[in-house]
């Protein structure tokens, strides 16, 4: 009897999943997360006024952006020295030069939609509410790795909900919560991401053959 092939979108997502496999994306992403939570934490030193506002303003866009492009080379870097010399080459496709300046521009729209997201936010529902609000979001756009068969994304995902419901209820002065929020939400990322390199160094090694496949 003849197996039944994989669904067309389990096939697709094939490659999805085996960029998350090494957890190295997930790592990058906790150490944005970090930064993030660094400018926050900077701004939450200096005395309220026009310096804090242009901490979070310029400086927050500015430390995302460059978080994100730093982030993507050097996921892409430790994939040639770790994940692909064990578990085969996947060349993804490149995108055009006007395409990079394309994704370059939506990454500054991104990282300035944030800053706009959270000062809103923070209008609109309260500073009080404001880590609730966050954890809610970036929780739901992380369980969304399910779909990926992905089950400690959506574990990760309870975890920033839990983040933001402890940082309400305790409620932090100024902008220490949403430096706490992120803080703890990155640390939880790479949590995420060791535990499935960990993982994934653990049941791979390094082998001599080069498969190459186009995803």
């Amino acid at each position: 009897m003849t197996s039944p092939q994989p669904p067309l979108n389990d096939w697709l997502r094939r490659p999805q999943r085996y960029w998350y496999a090494d957890g190295l994306a997930e790592i990058a992403v906790g150490g944005i997360f970090l930064l993030v939570a660094l400018t926050n934490l900077a701004a939450w030193w200096l005395p309220s006024g026009p310096w804090q506002n242009l901490a979070l303003a310029i400086l927050q866009p500015l430390v995302i952006i460059g978080g994100v492009l730093g982030a993507r080379a050097l996921v892409r870097h430790l994939k040639e020295r770790i994940t692909y010399p064990r578990t085969g080459w996947v060349t993804y496709r490149q995108p055009r030069p006007s395409r990079r300046w394309l994704l370059a521009g939506a990454s500054f729209i991104l990282a300035a939609g944030l800053a706009f997201l959270m000062a809103t936010l923070s209008q609109t529902v309260g500073q009080r509410w404001l880590p609730l609000a966050s954890g809610f979001l970036i929780a739901f756009a992380t369980a969304a790795g399910w779909r990926l068969r992905l089950g400690r994304l959506l574990v990760l995902a309870l975890y920033i909900l839990g983040v933001g419901i402890a940082l309400t209820l305790l409620a932090p002065p100024g902008t220490l919560d949403a430096a706490l929020f992120f803080g703890l939400s990155g640390l939880g990322w790479l949590a995420s991401g060791g535990w499935a390199l960990w993982h994934y160094l653990r049941q791979t090694r390094p082998s001599n053959e080069d498969e190459v496949e186009t995803a």
